[in-house]
């Protein structure tokens, strides 16, 4: 059973993956060179929340296991507050393209080292691919934004 603190950080960490989906719509439709990856990447986040969201209720049914270690509600919105304040610097227009891929890896990265992902452990093949699903595509998100990074930045030259 979920204590009420785990059942508001999976709500959290949906909301987190729903808004870091709509960020890269935006980027999408801001920048449009690097529309496709982004297009792709914010299906990927969709599908993430999904998943929290399937996860969320086989931690009620006890058939995964939530353990969020030292992980506080307040880490969690601190991060969407994040995610959200770089919305808003987009429509202002006060983004630059480099800046949004920095933006973007550096928040894919935070995931990864926050270990959102290992909080989870599955109790059969199902969750458990689940699961592993997410922590693969967020790795795979990470390292194609450093790509895109490592590449504008060279094309932008000294």
């Amino acid at each position: 059973m979920l204590k009420d603190y785990q059942e508001k950080i999976l709500e959290l960490l949906e909301e987190l993956e729903l808004n870091m989906c709509n960020l890269y719509l935006l980027f999408a439709d801001r920048f449009p060179k690097y529309r496709d990856l982004w297009a792709d990447i914010s299906r990927q986040e969709t599908s993430h929340a999904d998943g929290i969201k399937k996860l969320h209720l086989l931690a009620g049914e006890d058939r995964v296991l939530f353990d969020e270690k030292l992980t506080k509600t307040y880490t969690v919105k601190m991060f969407i507050t994040s995610i959200q304040e770089a919305q808003t610097r987009t429509k202002s227009g006060k983004m630059s393209l480099i800046n949004a891929l920095s933006v973007s890896h550096d928040f894919e990265q935070a995931v990864l080292e926050k270990g959102f992902y290992n909080f989870f452990s599955g109790q059969d093949d199902e969750t458990r691919t689940v699961i592993r699903q997410i922590k693969e595509e967020t790795l795979d998100h990470q390292m194609k934004m450093k790509n895109a990074w490592e590449q504008e930045r060279k094309s932008a030259g000294p």
